[in-house]
């Protein structure tokens, strides 16, 4: 009896060391594992650090360019503008955003109780657009403007005063009555449109770099629109 139960013992305290070993093996293995995993992480943290950075040197560039891009888009229209203001000075040319009344369009100053609706006055200096009387519309959008600031149709009474000025021949004006779409209605629906026009203006003045910049502004932030497949049309005409 005393034999089986030192029999008895033997076998526990051996299990109880095999255990044990098992144990620490597992206990070093886990550890291991910790460690590479840790290791690891260091690593990709490090590697993602090195992109932020890259990122942020990257987007500090692009912004560079596009301030770049941008003051000579300025410069240009501050030229243009100057150009304009010195032809008014000898040939009384009025300013693209307010040009002098034309005879046959109503005048606001006495608006019967119809023209009170934005929708009316805006669709009749459409109609006269349409026409081809483009003196004309641009007058009747100018004071639809001066009536009614703020509409859903504002946006798009600018832009035809542009398109006007553009029809006419009138590049230079047309640029700028562009650039107010832009500046005055910046979330209009009219500013991929205005935007495209002024580049296809500058194009036609003759001016590459600026009509390419403003072009590729088109595609940059309009990328599956109409007029950004339009831009990419003229670029394509671009040396």
């Amino acid at each position: 009896m005393r034999i089986m139960k030192k029999i008895i013992a033997v076998l526990v305290l051996s299990l109880f060391w095999s255990f044990q070993v098992f144990a620490q093996d597992n206990e070093e293995e886990y550890y291991q594992n910790e460690t590479q995993s840790l290791q690891d992480l260091r690593k990709a943290v490090a590697d993602l650090s090195v992109q932020v950075d890259e990122m942020q040197n990257n987007l500090q560039e692009l912004r560079g360019r596009i301030d770049e891009n941008q003051h000579s888009v300025d410069q240009s229209l501050k030229e243009i503008r100057t150009h304009i203001g010195s032809l008014e000075k000898n040939t009384s040319i009025g300013v693209p955003s307010s040009p002098p009344p034309a005879s046959g369009v109503t005048s606001p100053s006495t608006p019967s109780p119809a023209a009170l609706d934005s929708e009316v006055v805006y669709n009749d200096a459409y109609r006269i657009f349409q026409e081809g009387r483009y003196p004309e519309s641009r007058s009747a959008f100018v004071k639809f403007l001066q009536q009614f600031p703020q509409t859903e149709y504002s946006d798009n009474a600018q832009f035809w005063i542009g398109e006007a000025y553009l029809r006419e021949g009138r590049t230079e004006e047309a640029i700028l009555a562009f650039e107010d779409v832009t500046r005055q209605y910046p979330q209009g629906n009219k500013v991929p449109d205005a935007l495209l026009k002024q580049g296809i203006s500058f194009k036609i003045l003759g001016d590459q770099d600026n009509a390419r910049i403003i072009l590729q502004r088109v595609i940059n932030k309009y990328p599956n629109t109409p007029q950004a497949d339009m831009a990419r049309n003229e670029l394509e005409g671009l040396s």
